[in-house]
């Protein structure tokens, strides 16, 4: 999990560089989906800063944006994997 962890990382403080892979009016441009909000988010609930009545895991199946913009990462991270590897390793404990 920890490649998974590192790429959360990176993507959580990125400048959100593949933000232009969205139309301006998609929703999807809504900040709380974009990739980098998505990874901040799972990197606190992975903390056990946000429990799972808080509606996080329900948030982090929300993946249009991140799915959209897997071309356009400047960095050539797969958020959407590395949230899948890091929520599966959480799940098992």
């Amino acid at each position: 999990m920890s490649a998974a962890l590192e790429t959360l990382r990176s993507c959580a403080f990125c400048p959100n560089t593949c933000r232009p892979s969205h139309a301006a009016q998609a929703p999807s441009q809504i900040e709380s989906q974009t990739p980098s909000a998505m990874s901040l988010l799972a990197l606190a609930y992975l903390d056990s800063r946000l429990g799972e009545c808080s509606g996080v895991i329900e948030a982090l199946r929300r993946r249009d944006a991140v799915r959209e913009s897997r071309t356009h990462c400047t960095y050539g991270f797969d958020i959407d994997a590395a949230l899948d590897a890091a929520l599966a390793a959480a799940a098992r404990g």
